[in-house]
């Protein structure tokens, strides 16, 4: 996981919006507690109860505790591609296996996140979310990547756009697939953070891919 640093606390006007959805209501009152300096919250007792409370607003961000997805989280994800914004999701709940923990990020949440760490690490994980990463436990992405692992076969399409990146873009691309972090990728290459932010964003963008998880999948089947 990447700058594990607390970030600063927004202005008012620039609180993005949190939407909480829990079955447990000591428990949403200590996360309310955590984070109302940091977004505006919303609090829900049930996915249905979030999906009927969009209409117009925006959520940047979802934690959602794994009970209330029935052991099945694609209904979550499926009303939030129906939203006027696509929030990103975090699922929140007790210590899974990897195959567990595996199953909720291809369902399309950007992290798992184990409930015992609300107080040191929510903040830090909503954060890196936010910022397009993922939050899981790298063992759990070498199991991701592993499982998902094959010989691809590129459409004309793909292999247009691999060719489009740059030389530094492929070295970065291929660095993140090898599970370094941005600081290693900047010492590795002796450029800035901010350059490899760069040169991420444009990969993104050229390869129409959504994130850094996404990205090493692609290029660790390459290899």
């Amino acid at each position: 996981m990447i700058n594990q640093t607390i970030p600063n606390m927004p202005d008012m006007a620039n609180k993005s919006m949190l939407y909480c959805i829990g079955t447990d209501a000591q428990q949403l009152v200590h996360i309310k507690h955590l984070l109302a300096d940091q977004y505006e919250l919303c609090e829900f007792s049930c996915i249905e109860d979030a999906q009927a409370d969009l209409n117009g607003k925006k959520p940047n961000l979802i934690l959602c505790h794994l009970s209330c997805l029935n052991g099945d989280a694609s209904s979550l994800f499926s009303i939030m591609e129906n939203a006027v914004t696509r929030a990103r999701v975090l699922i929140i709940g007790p210590k899974l296996s990897v195959i567990e923990q595996i199953s909720i990020l291809k369902q399309g949440a950007r992290g798992y996140f184990q409930e015992e760490l609300v107080d040191d690490k929510l903040l830090i994980a909503l954060d890196l979310i936010q910022r397009g990463e993922v939050w899981v436990e790298r063992h759990v992405i070498a199991g991701l990547i592993d499982e998902l692992n094959h010989t691809p076969q590129l459409s004309n399409e793909q292999q247009a756009k691999l060719d489009s990146l740059s030389r530094k873009e492929l070295e970065v691309a291929e660095l993140v697939s090898h599970g370094a972090t941005n600081k290693m990728i900047a010492r590795t290459m002796n450029i800035t953070e901010r350059t490899v932010k760069a040169h991420l964003t444009a990969i993104f963008q050229k390869m129409n891919i959504p994130d850094r998880l996404s990205l090493a999948i692609f290029f660790r089947d390459l290899r």
